[in-house]
């Protein structure tokens, strides 16, 4: 795909989804927030030169832009894990405005979406691995809040292991609405849920 396709296809894309986006309040998920056409899907991919398997539109900067969010997966023996990519439309152009680093994790069966936090003014990403490894010989969950206007990934890591207690490790937040919405997430499937300050490692 020639970039003035790609550019017009974004901009096309962008002036319907901008109807489709509904404030949300007390971060719930934003309505319809996923944009997964094969048109999008491609260009993200040509443009990232990697596999892309969805596209989250939304104000993640806090600007008059629009933005979509994407990510992308990386298993070889140096690197394994996932990262997710800011892509801004600007003068007409695609341009990707920021990664986030290497995270723990998989874009297999997992929840991404975006969520509009009480008072932020703008979007952000919410990411769980949901069961990752959980069975009858206990797992993890990762999960994440991505806030890329102030640069910040905010992480929190649930271990479940047999006839032990449930631990949630949270990272130093300096917000207490990604706070509160990290540890209600995972209050909810966890009712007795441990918070601990150590990150855990399973066993």
């Amino acid at each position: 795909m020639s970039l003035n396709k790609y550019i017009v296809l974004l901009l096309i894309i962008f002036s319907f989804a901008g109807c489709e986006k509904k404030t949300t309040n007390g971060g719930s998920p934003a309505d319809s927030p996923k944009d997964n056409s094969e048109e999008l899907i491609k260009g993200l991919r040509d443009l990232l030169n990697s596999d892309v398997g969805f596209a989250l539109k939304g104000n993640f900067l806090g600007d008059s832009t629009q933005q979509v969010v994407t990510g992308t997966e990386t298993m070889t023996k140096k690197e394994w894990g996932i990262r997710f990519h800011l892509i801004e439309i600007k003068e007409n152009k695609p341009e990707k405005k920021n990664d986030t680093k290497l995270l723990d994790g998989s874009l297999k069966d997992c929840r991404v979406e975006t969520i509009s936090l009480p008072g932020a003014g703008y979007d952000m990403v919410f990411y769980n691995s949901l069961n990752y490894f959980m069975g009858s010989g206990g797992g993890e969950v990762f999960a994440y809040i991505i806030d890329f206007k102030k640069q910040k990934t905010y992480y929190a890591h649930l271990v479940s292991e047999p006839q032990k207690p449930v631990y949630l490790y949270l990272s130093d937040i300096d917000n207490q609405e990604v706070k509160k919405y990290l540890t209600e997430s995972f209050k909810k499937d966890y009712p007795v849920v441990k918070i601990t300050t150590r990150d855990p490692v399973l066993n």
